[in-house]
C-alpha cells in the first residue's frame, strides 16, 4: 500500500486532491522511483500530530535525520521582510527554545531562515512548498545543503515539482500541526503567516505573537491576533 501510495503522489506532483481522488477510487497508475526516502500516512514514523488536520498529507519525502521527527518540537513563522526587532527577537527566541525543541519553520525568506540559521547548533526541521529537491528561495541554497545533512526537510510534493503560489498556504498546514506550539514573530494583515495561524487555531495549537508597534505594518498581524487572545511572548525568560 504505500508503495502504491508514492506512485500516486508522484504522478500527481504531490496534488492532494488529485492523490485523494485517486486514491479512493484506488485507480492504477504506473510505478514510479523516488530517488528520496518517504513516509505514508499509516506508517510509524509518520508524525502523528499530522492526523490532527482536515487534510493530512498523504506522503511525505524527505532528506536528512528522520528520527527528528520523534522529539518535540516548536514551530517558528514570520513575514518575509521582517523588521529589524522581529529578526532580533527570533533569533534570542530560538536560542532559548533550541536547547529543548526541534525547530520547525518552511525555509522561506525572512523569520524561517533566521530561525533556522539560528538552531543548526541543535536541531531544525524545514517543510518545503516545492519538490523535496528544490532550493526555494535561491538564496538558502546554503542553507538547504547544511540542513539536508544533519537536520531534516520534509515536503510533500516528490521531486523537480516547481514552487507555485498556492502551494506555501497549504504546506503551511504542516508547519502549524507538527508543533503543540507556534511562535508567531511577525505578521501583516493579510499573509501567508495568518493562514498558518488559522490552520494552527483549526486544530488547538497553541498560538503565541510577538508584541510589535502599532505602526509597524509588519507586525500588525501579530498584534491583531493578541488582540483576539493569543498568548503574548514578553520575554524569553518566560518560556
Amino acid at each position: 500500500m504505500r508503495n502504491y501510495i508514492k506512485n500516486i503522489a508522484i504522478h500527481c506532483k504531490g496534488d492532494y486532491d488529485s492523490i485523494n481522488k485517486m486514491f479512493e477510487k484506488r485507480m492504477l497508475v504506473p510505478e514510479y522511483k523516488s530517488n528520496y526516502p518517504y513516509v505514508v500516512i499509516g506508517d510509524d514514523l509518520y508524525p502523528k500530530r499530522l492526523y490532527d488536520l482536515e487534510k493530512p498529507p498523504y506522503v511525505l519525502f524527505y532528506t536528512g535525520n528522520i528520527d527528528l521527527l520523534k522529539l518535540e518540537s516548536i514551530s517558528l513563522v514570520g513575514s518575509r521582510k521582517p523588521s529589524i526587532y522581529a529578526y532580533e527577537q527570533t533569533a534570542r527566541y530560538v536560542d532559548k527554545l533550541k536547547k529543548e525543541y526541534v525547530i520547525v519553520s518552511g525555509l522561506a525568506k525572512g523569520i524561517d531562515t533566521v530561525a533556522h540559521t539560528t538552531a543548526l547548533d541543535f536541531s531544525t526541521i524545514a517543510v518545503l512548498g516545492c519538490g523535496i529537491d528544490v532550493v526555494y528561495p535561491l538564496q538558502n541554497k546554503a542553507l538547504f545543503e547544511k540542513m539536508r545533512q544533519n537536520h531534516l526537510i520534509l515536503s510533500e510534493y516528490p521531486e523537480t515539482v516547481k514552487p507555485q503560489k498556492h502551494f506555501f498556504p497549504f504546506r503551511n498546514r504542516i508547519i502549524a500541526a507538527l508543533s503543540d506550539s507556534i511562535y508567531v514573530m511577525s505578521a501583516t494583515l493579510r499573509s501567508g503567516t495568518m493562514t498558518t495561524v488559522n490552520a494552527a487555531l483549526s486544530i488547538n495549537r497553541h498560538v503565541l505573537c510577538l508584541p510589535h508597534r502599532v505602526d509597524d505594518p509588519s507586525g500588525k498581524g501579530c498584534n491583531r491576533l493578541i488582540l483576539e487572545g493569543a498568548d503574548i511572548l514578553t520575554s524569553v525568560h518566560d518560556i
